[in-house]
């Protein structure tokens, strides 16, 4: 059987309305939970099958078809007391089946008990890593061509009489491998803004793109605001930010950091583009970081990285910012008493990186701290993922050996609900690699042919060439 392609349809999806070159630029935006909710005010237009009763056996098993990505089937049907529902589904091909399922009155959240046999009979166990089980059941289950039965039925008496929806299908997902770049960073994170953010921004974040420190914990409060990074230089205005306010249709501008990284003037330039301008910053970069977190939601945890270097706190921008947890910049072997203040406000501390770039006795400070650390920035990358479970079905590739690119990537990482890899300039870390095998079938590369070299592209297409094996 060929290995295939499979990643949380809410991923899929959403990549698909986002990225116009992908494999899924035809498919609906609109999600299949939504079209379930959809069903009962639905015409006979597509294919919708409503349940026959009886069907509690297999014997008596209604007949379905699986739908496509495109076209999906959906079934109605009833649970009273003790009942069972049971769907026959013939499949033609290798490709994975998706059963997904939830009762259609949205004020009851009760998963429904979904269940693949085969043709003999025996439970077909979900790919564990693609089992959802809020607002709905769902998942991911590797077949061949045969015959399969879906069992459904309530998990609670509390579920009696409600109909529920049903959506039976069965795709294949085409390897895809993109490059989005520009001439240079700057132009880079222009074009990076303008591809997940294509229907435009009301608000927009500025970083310097001469260095780092005070950008680092940008990617946060860039999700919590739903806006791209963009790059400046430090006494003008770039053009690119000047096309990317235009492009975008931005009204309000958050610069990250104080004169000394982005000047008054550029705050002038904007302010007579007729933008509204906040600035976040403090006397250094940890305390930018701090005033940063204090913008955001509160959360359960933090994340505490070296505030000399950028690859650790580019690694987990992504996850943090999508989990809303601030990031907080420490020195090796002491942290700045606000950032410990900062820090300890919440229940729990992500420690990113090993003994050589935060202490053991700064960890000790922390309240419960947790350290995902790796040999080096890419084994820590990859541990981050696995930690996070993050699924990588779809991923954004970008240099680790430079700032710029991860941290404009970071944000749109965050916005897409996709995992943000680290590559070395000439090829791919085995520990990255092995992230991908068997799972990644979508890949943006960011940045150009320097910073990342064709090999890189190469040994991409040769992981997901091999998945198609």
């Amino acid at each position: 059987m060929k290995k295939c392609f499979i990643t949380s349809i809410g991923s899929v999806l959403l990549a698909s309305s986002l990225f116009s070159g992908s494999a899924f630029a035809d498919a609906s935006s609109i999600s299949l939970q939504q079209k379930v909710e959809l069903l009962g005010n639905q015409e006979e237009t597509e294919k919708v099958v409503t349940e026959l009763e009886p069907n509690n056996t297999f014997e008596e098993a209604n007949d379905v078809t699986a739908g496509d990505f495109f076209e999906p089937t959906y079934v109605k049907g009833s649970l009273p007391l003790d009942d069972v529902d049971l769907y026959k589904v013939v499949l033609d091909s290798d490709a994975p089946l998706y059963v997904y399922g939830s009762f259609m009155d949205e004020t009851t959240d009760i998963p429904l008990d979904i269940t693949l046999y085969d043709e003999n009979k025996h439970v077909v166990e979900p790919n564990e890593f693609f089992v959802q089980e809020e607002d709905g059941y769902s998942a991911f289950y590797p077949s061949t061509a045969g015959t399969y039965y879906v069992s459904v039925k309530n998990t609670s008496d509390l579920g009696e009489d409600n109909e529920y929806g049903l959506v039976v299908l069965q795709f294949y997902l085409k390897p895809h491998v993109e490059r989005i770049y520009g001439a240079d960073r700057y132009e880079t994170a222009l074009q990076v803004a303008l591809n997940g953010w294509d229907t435009g921004s009301a608000e927009l974040i500025l970083a310097t793109g001469n260095n780092f420190p005070d950008a680092l914990a940008g990617a946060p409060l860039a999700y919590q605001k739903q806006a791209p990074i963009l790059l400046t230089s430090k006494h003008t205005l770039h053009p690119s930010v000047k096309k990317g306010i235009d492009d975008l249709d931005v009204k309000k501008v958050t610069i990250l950091g104080g004169p000394g990284v982005i000047s008054d003037q550029v705050a002038e330039e904007l302010k007579d583009l007729g933008l509204t301008v906040d600035r976040i910053s403090g006397k250094d970069r940890y305390e930018t970081a701090v005033a940063i977190s204090k913008s955001l939601p509160n959360r359960d945890a933090a994340v505490v990285v070296s505030g000399k270097n950028y690859p650790d706190a580019l690694s987990i921008a992504s996850i943090a910012a999508q989990e809303g947890y601030p990031i907080l910049l420490s020195d090796k072997d002491t942290i700045p008493a606000s950032t410990l203040a900062q820090a300890n406000a919440y229940k729990e501390s992500y420690v990113v990186g090993g003994l050589g770039v935060i202490s053991q006795s700064v960890q000790s400070k922390l309240n419960n701290p947790i350290r995902i650390a790796g040999a080096n920035r890419y084994e820590t990358n990859a541990r981050i993922i696995q930690n996070f479970n993050v699924h990588t079905g779809s991923v954004f590739f970008a240099t680790g050996t430079q700032f710029a690119d991860a941290l404009t990537g970071s944000a749109l990482a965050a916005h897409t609900g996709v995992p943000l890899l680290l590559t070395t300039p000439h090829g791919l870390h085995p520990a990255i690699k092995n992230l991908m095998i068997d799972y990644t079938y979508d890949v943006r590369i960011l940045g150009g042919m320097k910073a990342i070299q064709p090999k890189v592209e190469e040994d991409i297409w040769a992981v997901l060439n091999e998945n198609l094996e």
